[in-house]
C-alpha cells in the first residue's frame, strides 16, 4: 500500500513539476505578434492563452510571416528560407546543377512559386546555379535566389 501511495505521488509531483515547466515556457508557444507584446512579461497558462488569441485576432501570423512585431527572424518566411539554405547548401547546390531533387522542390515551394511555374522556375534555377552558389555565405545564396525567383513569385 505505501508502495502505491509513493508511486502516486511521484507521479503527481512530476505532473506538477511539467505543468509548472510547461506554464513557464507556454508565452513561446504563443507566438508572436501584439498579444505577445501585450503579455510579455506576465507567464502562466492564461497569459499564454490571451496573448495566442490575441495574436490570432490581430495578425499574428501576418507578424510572423514578415517578421515583425517581435518576431525573431528565425520564425519569418525568410529566415525560415535562411535556415534550409545553410542546413541544405552542399545538397541544393547539386540538385540544382541538375535541375530537380526534393531539397530544390522544397526551396521553390518556400519561396511561393506556383505549380505551373515551378518547371520553368527550376530551369532558370539550374541555368544560374554557378552564379548562386559563388556566394561563400547563407545570405548571399539567398540573395541570388532570391533574384532568380523573383520573376515566378506572385
Amino acid at each position: 500500500m505505501k508502495s502505491a501511495m509513493k508511486k502516486t505521488l511521484l507521479a503527481l509531483s512530476l505532473s506538477v513539476a511539467a505543468a509548472g515547466a510547461n506554464a513557464s515556457v507556454t508565452q513561446d508557444a504563443a507566438g508572436c505578434g501584439v498579444g505577445t507584446m501585450i503579455f510579455k512579461d506576465k507567464v502562466g497558462l492564461v497569459y499564454s492563452a490571451l496573448a495566442g488569441t490575441t495574436n490570432g485576432y490581430l495578425s499574428g501570423s501576418v507578424s510572423m510571416t514578415l517578421g515583425i512585431l517581435n518576431c525573431p527572424e528565425a520564425s519569418s518566411i525568410k529566415g525560415k528560407i535562411a535556415t534550409f539554405i545553410d542546413f541544405n547548401k552542399q545538397q541544393l547546390a547539386v540538385e540544382t546543377a541538375q535541375g530537380q531533387g526534393e531539397h530544390l522542390a522544397a526551396l521553390v515551394d518556400m519561396y511561393g512559386v506556383k505549380e505551373s511555374d515551378r518547371a520553368a522556375a527550376t530551369s532558370a534555377l539550374k541555368a544560374n546555379q554557378a552564379s548562386i552558389f559563388s556566394g561563400s555565405t547563407t545570405a548571399e545564396i539567398q540573395a541570388a535566389v532570391t533574384q532568380t525567383l523573383q520573376a515566378f513569385v506572385s
